[in-house]
Parts: structure tokens; sequence; C-alpha cells
């Protein structure tokens, strides 16, 4: 029990490392999705995707030690973020994803530091 919890702190400080690097990205990529493309747009898309899902990972398998205190990461909700980018990812209307990320995904990953910082303490 006391490994799980080492590993999962390990994987939060990492989080804590990478996740202003994230927030950094999607806030780049939102004006290309908003009409401002390059030629490389979707390469960078899919390669902040890969980096959130990776997130995602780490949040899942440390959330017990984020919500311990106090929830501060609803499952539920997360699963409807994840579903709107799914839904606005599948269908190729870059408008969409970029309103999904500047609404509801660019939030929640600037909030997630802060969850962090406060598993931590």
């Amino acid at each position: 029990m006391e490994d799980n919890r080492k590993e999962q702190v390990e994987a939060l400080e990492a989080l804590k490392d990478y996740n202003p690097k994230i927030c950094k990205a999607l806030n780049e990529i939102i004006p290309e999705l908003k009409g401002e493309k390059k030629e490389d747009t979707q390469e960078y898309v899919d390669h902040i995707f890969r980096g959130v899902n990776w997130e995602l990972q780490v949040i899942n398998g440390t959330l017990s030690l984020l919500n311990e205190k106090e929830e501060q990461i609803s499952k539920s909700k997360l699963n409807d973020i994840i579903a709107h980018i799914n839904d606005a990812y599948v269908s190729k209307m870059d408008e969409k994803l970029a309103q999904v990320i500047e609404e509801e995904l660019l939030p929640f990953a600037k909030a997630l530091g802060g969850c962090v910082e406060k598993a931590l303490a």
C-alpha cells in the first residue's frame, strides 16, 4: 500500500512539471483552430492530445490521492469533458474543437495544477 502511494506521489510530481506545458500548448492551438491554421496544425493537435491522454492516465491512476482530503476532481465532470473533446475531434470541425478546448479542457488543465499542488502538500 505504501509503495502504491509512493508511485502516485511520483506520478503527480511528473504531472506537476508537465501540466504547464500542456496548458501553454492548448493556449497556442486555439487561434490556429479558429482560423489561423498552419501547415502543421493537425500534427500539433495530435501531439497535444497524446500529452493530454498521458495526463488523463496519471489522473486515473492517482485519483484516490488527488481526492484524498476533498473531492477536487469529479470523475463524471472529467468524463463529460473527455466526451465533448472526443465529439469535437471526431467531427473534424476545428472551430468546435477550439471552443471545447477553450471553454472546458483548458480551464480544467489550469485547475489541475492547483489540485496536484494540494494533493502533494
